[in-house]
């Protein structure tokens, strides 16, 4: 009996990869291996097997470095490609199993399986089921392909080594739920190449863990189109073509991998503006930064509750703008465990001119700061009034997001309005904030509730600086200083022989300066 081939096999086994330096990152990640006996970190080789370097031992089902490997890019990024070549590598270990997934037959059919297969040559192929889509090596490797239309299809009876899901962001996230049990027994890897598509589940459940988290064994990697050596090379007029004529927002998300809200964002665009990406850009509004002058001003917003995690965020006050530059998240934790973890976390960032803010609601909080010594003040909790006031700050640019603060930043640009439709199809009488992943934008609206305005440029102290003296200090120092100045002739009345007159009296004498009397 003669073998059976799938179609497309090996078209294009002989086209090399081009060097891209993400793809290449990824490659290296998925090879990763660690030696238990040794601890040493290293590769597997050609044939897919990892060999310690120090003990000299070979080790098929030595423990991978990263299991969790995405890969999100614009279109046309090479991203499938990336995931072919790793399948690829995978399959050279015998008697393995993975498997291939697609969002779609279509999808499966028409790009993820001919990416693939058009990389394996025809001597590797033992035998081919066209109606099961599973393609046995003569190494004793299988590779089943799966579409997923139906997130039950993932349940998978034998346990695979591996998996594969290409444009991952458009496979529900049940999916993936029911697909990750199956590699509990090789504790096996899976590796996720997707186009975005807004904050969907691929962001919370892999990017976010790789580059936000630093979660172990996780890894991912961002790029763009133009990042494409291939696309560049050819058609680099099509990128600036589409530029031109396309939204901002889209391109972005399609050419670049930003990952946008298209619908019901709550402070769109605008959260965009708002970044500052290093600490150059801090010390546009702060100049002294790392440090915080102890004098500035500094508020701190404060969110709290028993069905998601506490959050704070601490703003400083410039004359320029308000800079968000520290944040905290956690949860099941005392009240005051949150307060000293945050003055821990925010060491010499506080000062003595703090103004910490909270739901007015927040009774409990505010009690049991209380008793550590910190007063909490009452902020307004009205959703629509504190998103305009969150808005007006954003629209003049006065509300800068520092790159410290990276959560607040994503939760901020994910922040959305809830479904406006009732059970019964009518709209609701106001438009609700849908209440997840809000916390910490909710920080920064309790915070500028209390605070409306920005305080006037501080000029060049002369002399002493009086700012570092304690408020009563201070008050009696200037009280004295002003009775010690000249007088100005308004405020002298012949009454008094030409003494100043008492604030009293001031307007008596005012008018009678004027000739009224």
């Amino acid at each position: 009996m003669s073998k059976r081939f799938p179609p497309g096999i090996g078209i294009t086994v002989d086209t090399p990869l081009l060097f891209n330096p993400y793809q290449q990152e990824f490659l290296k990640a998925r090879r990763m291996r660690f030696c238990e006996a040794c601890k040493i970190i290293g590769y597997c080789g050609s044939d897919g097997i990892f060999r310690c370097q120090k003990c000299v031992t070979t080790q098929p089902n030595a423990k991978r470095v990263y299991k969790r490997l995405g890969l999100f890019a614009g279109r046309r990024s090479g991203k499938s490609i990336a995931g072919a070549w790793a399948a690829r590598e995978e399959m050279l270990v015998p008697n393995s199993l993975g498997w291939v997934m697609g969002p779609t037959y279509k999808v499966l059919n028409d790009a993820t399986m001919p990416t693939l297969l058009g990389l394996i040559p025809r001597d590797w192929c033992a035998d081919w089921n066209a109606e099961d889509k599973d393609l046995v090596l003569v190494n004793g490797a299988k590779v089943s392909f799966r579409s997923l239309d139906d997130p039950d299809r993932a349940h998978a009876g034998v346990g695979p080594h591996w998996g594969w899901m290409d444009e991952a962001a458009f496979i529900a996230e049940k999916a993936w739920d029911f697909f990750r049990p199956a590699l509990t027994d090789h504790s096996g890897v899976c590796f996720f190449t997707s186009s975005v598509d807004g904050y969907d589940w691929t962001y919370d459940r892999i990017e976010k863990p790789a580059l936000i988290d630093k979660r172990p064994g996780f890894w991912a990697a961002k790029y763009r189109t133009i990042d494409n050596p291939w696309i560049m090379s050819r058609h680099p007029e099509e990128i600036e073509e589409a530029r031109a004529t396309m939204t901002p927002q889209m391109f972005r998300q399609e050419y670049e991998g930003e990952r946008e809200n298209f619908e019901g964002t709550v402070y769109g665009e605008w959260i965009d503006e708002s970044w500052l990406a290093d600490d150059n850009a801090i010390r546009q509004f702060i100049p002294e930064w790392p440090q915080v002058d102890p004098a500035r001003r500094v508020l701190v917003g404060l969110d709290s509750g028993s069905d998601h995690p506490f959050g704070a965020v601490s703003l400083v006050v410039t004359e320029n703008g308000i800079v968000a530059i520290g944040e905290y998240l956690e949860r099941q934790r005392a009240y005051s465990t949150h307060l000293a973890s945050i003055k821990q976390q925010w060491m010499g960032k506080l000062g003595n001119n703090c103004l910490w803010t909270a739901n007015l609601n927040e009774a409990q909080l505010r009690t049991e700061f209380a008793q550590h010594g910190v007063l909490v003040a009452k902020a307004e909790n009205d959703q629509e009034a504190g998103r305009q006031r969150v808005l007006s700050w954003l629209y003049t640019k006065q509300l800068k997001i520092a790159h410290t603060c990276p959560r607040t930043y994503e939760q901020m640009k994910k922040l959305h309005y809830a479904v406006n439709t009732l059970a019964d199809g009518q709209k609701r009488d106001r438009e609700k904030i849908f209440k997840k992943y809000d916390e910490l934008p909710d920080c920064i609206r309790y915070a500028l509730m209390t605070y409306p305005t920005l305080p006037k440029a501080i000029g060049p102290v002369s002399g002493r600086d009086l700012r570092q003296l304690s408020p009563t200090t201070r008050g009696e120092i200037e009280r004295m200083a002003r009775c010690s100045a000249a007088p100005d002739p308004r405020d002298l009345s012949p009454i008094n022989d030409g003494y100043p007159v008492n604030d009293f009296f001031g307007g008596v004498a005012d008018a009678m300066f004027e000739g009224r009397f």
